[in-house]
């Protein structure tokens, strides 16, 4: 249990921007500004965001195939291949959040 309290002092626009920035990540300041200084990972919500953008994307892409379309290989390739990338890419991002979260028990 933490029992220790610090205090600090910063300017007016210095504590907007770190209640800003501890809204975002959805941590309290005071749990934004240990793992800010313990340069453990903050993950944002946009990061959640961004993920289920991606993942939607992919889906809408997988789904559109024209399977009936007179596709060479290497245009089939090319089209899953994009599909490849965006799950590899919001797999990316969930992991780097994950190991975060790990970070900070």
């Amino acid at each position: 249990m933490r029992r220790t309290r610090i205090e600090i002092r910063c300017t007016e626009d210095d504590l907007i921007r770190i209640k800003a920035k501890a809204e975002c990540a959805a941590l309290t300041v005071s749990e934004y500004l240990r793992r800010t200084a313990l340069e453990r990972r903050v993950a944002s919500l946009v990061d959640a965001q961004a993920v289920g953008e991606l993942r939607h994307v992919a889906a809408m892409l997988k789904h559109l195939y024209p399977k009936d379309a007179n596709w060479t290989m290497e245009e089939k390739r090319r089209y899953w291949a994009g599909y490849e990338r965006l799950m590899e890419i919001a797999a990316g991002i969930e992991g780097m959040a994950h190991a975060g979260r790990k970070d900070s028990q």
